[in-house]
């Protein structure tokens, strides 16, 4: 027996069992609880990821939510992106500033064995809005096919945009809106003409000097030559210029689409304004407003005399029209008509014009035939007041896109005509562009001697945009290039444009749209009026950039 104890003893054959047996406990509860270590940390990081949806969603509302929608804000986004039950939700705001904090218990597999069923994670998460500056321009098509609903859903839908932002940017020094409305011309706004006397003589001296003021610019126009103000043109038959202007001819330089400064000793440069011709008294024209039976194509000394005559302007033997175009003597000496403001000086008389309704797109005739858009509004940060002027938008007038997205442009620099743009190379300037259009481009082709209607690039014959044949076929794709070069520009310029098309089925269109968007992302296909709420929202959410603090 004592053998066999002693064998046993010496017997060393199941030591590793024995150990191994000892040491798995310890080695089953470590493992344990890397996997629960584990889980509460992926817990962890989904409650955070969670919470900074939640607090995002919350700042991006702006101030104009209660305390209350906040919260119910941050619960549904926490209970839409994380599974397990949270609680101790706390929400705080200061200004634009949110911070939210919450607690969640998460499950353990193997805590339970050491008294720890659950256990609880906490997290914290502050958003606000990135301490940057807002300068969007409005470009917004006000052609005669926004008529109506769509007019009406527009100006809805912008007045949101801007009472959301406005509401997330409490800093009006940092959030200021443009208005560039358009259709076949924009308006920069009849205070930057010129004035004049009592005897109807244009001052020297008066108007923006970016204006063409004294007639100097060679863009290639019908019936009218260089050397005559159109303002003076206005002044002799009584009218005042409305602030629209003709697209700056590019003549190869891209002056139509780019910020090229306009200086006066470059007529090239200079802003045109607006003037629409006498045009021939038959059926195929409708601004026929001077009786005349000139030949608006003929270009004889005796017919440049009688075309310039019909505008009271004189001229020397050959038909070059004297004095800058102010009245000739015989009309200014006639003392009949339209007085100055001084009682005592002569009266001078004006030329009578036709001035009805020309029957075309509602415009009356007359010089001033097709401006019928509203003037610019530059950046400012009076909201009310950007709203009031969006309210009192009116529809008319032809679809030319170009126009409105290099005034859009233009707007947001800071050179001349409008610089109330920051410096474009401030990385804290946030340059915006939203274009919205309802229609494809359009001229306004027709079947006369002149190939169109009057527009921002005058006459389908002056050849502009080039030698195109009299079809929408022909001039719309050289319109659309045209607004390409003018989005190209703006974006890289580092302006953010986003564009919508609004129940406007034609796919070159669409596609153009697209293409003069940042990005795919940056264009808002808007089959029907009733969406453009929702565009506009999702537009001022994505402009104001916000940025996690915790």
């Amino acid at each position: 027996m004592r053998k066999i104890t002693q064998l046993f003893l010496r017997s060393t054959g199941g030591n590793f069992a024995i150990g191994a047996g000892v040491l798995a406990i310890p080695l089953i509860f470590a493992a344990g609880l890397m996997v629960d270590m584990t889980t509460v940390s992926r817990s962890q990081n989904e409650l955070q990821q969670a919470m900074d949806a939640a607090v995002l969603a919350v700042a991006r509302e702006g101030e104009k939510v209660t305390q209350r929608e906040a919260v119910e804000i941050a619960r549904l986004y926490l209970e839409e992106n994380y599974d397990l039950m949270f609680g101790n939700l706390t929400l705080v705001r200061s200004g634009t500033k949110v911070t939210l904090d919450a607690t969640a218990e998460t499950p353990t597999a193997f805590g339970g064995l050491l008294g720890y069923s659950d256990w609880t994670v906490e997290a914290r998460s502050t958003a606000d809005v990135a301490y940057a500056s807002y300068e969007v321009a409005l470009v917004l098509d006000t052609t005669g096919s926004m008529a109506g609903g769509k007019l009406t859903a527009m100006k809805e839908a912008v007045d949101g945009m801007v009472e959301l932002m406005s509401a997330q940017i409490r800093d009006k020094e940092r959030l200021k809106f443009s208005l560039v409305p358009f259709a076949t011309f924009v308006n920069v706004g009849p205070e930057y003409g010129p004035k004049f006397d009592d005897q109807g003589r244009q001052i020297a001296g008066t108007g923006a000097h970016w204006l063409d003021l004294n007639g100097d610019s060679p863009v290639p126009q019908s019936e009218l030559t260089p050397g005559v103000s159109r303002f003076q043109l206005y002044e002799n038959m009584g009218k005042r210029w409305p602030g629209c202007v003709e697209t700056r001819y590019h003549g190869g330089r891209n002056y139509d689409v780019n910020d090229t400064p306009a200086d006066p000793t470059k007529p090239e440069t200079l802003f045109v304004p607006a003037f629409s011709i006498d045009e021939p008294d038959t059926d195929e024209y409708v601004n026929n407003y001077i009786k005349s039976s000139v030949d608006t194509r003929d270009t004889s000394i005796a017919a440049r005399k009688q075309k310039w005559a019909k505008y009271g302007v004189e001229t020397d033997n050959v038909g070059n029209p004297l004095n800058g175009g102010l009245l000739a003597n015989v009309l200014r000496g006639l003392g009949l008509g339209l007085g100055g403001s001084n009682r005592n000086a002569p009266t001078v008389t004006k030329v009578a014009i036709d001035d009805s309704p020309s029957g075309y797109g509602g415009f009356r005739k007359g010089p001033d035939f097709g401006c019928g858009t509203q003037p610019i509004t530059p950046l400012s940060s009076d909201y009310d007041e950007i709203v009031r002027k969006v309210k009192r938008l009116e529809a008319q007038g032809n679809t030319n896109i170009m126009e409105g997205v290099s005034w859009g442009m233009r707007v947001l620099t800071p050179g001349e005509p409008f610089n109330q743009g920051k410096p474009i190379d401030d990385p804290k300037a946030e340059k915006i562009m939203v274009v919205l259009t309802d229609g494809a481009n359009r001229f306004g082709v027709d079947r006369n001697a002149l190939g169109s209607k009057y527009s921002s690039n005058g006459y389908l014959v002056d050849e502009r945009l080039g030698r195109l044949l009299p079809s929408n076929s022909s001039v719309t794709p050289a319109m659309n290039d045209r607004t390409l070069a003018a989005c190209s520009y703006a974006k890289e310029l580092g302006i953010e444009i986003y564009t919508i098309r609004l129940e406007e089925p034609d796919k070159a269109t669409g596609t153009m749209l697209q293409q003069c968007a940042s990005s795919e992302g940056h264009f808002f296909d808007a089959p029907s009026r009733a969406q453009l709420d929702e565009v506009f929202e999702e537009i001022g959410k994505r402009v104001v950039k916000l940025r996690l603090a915790s």
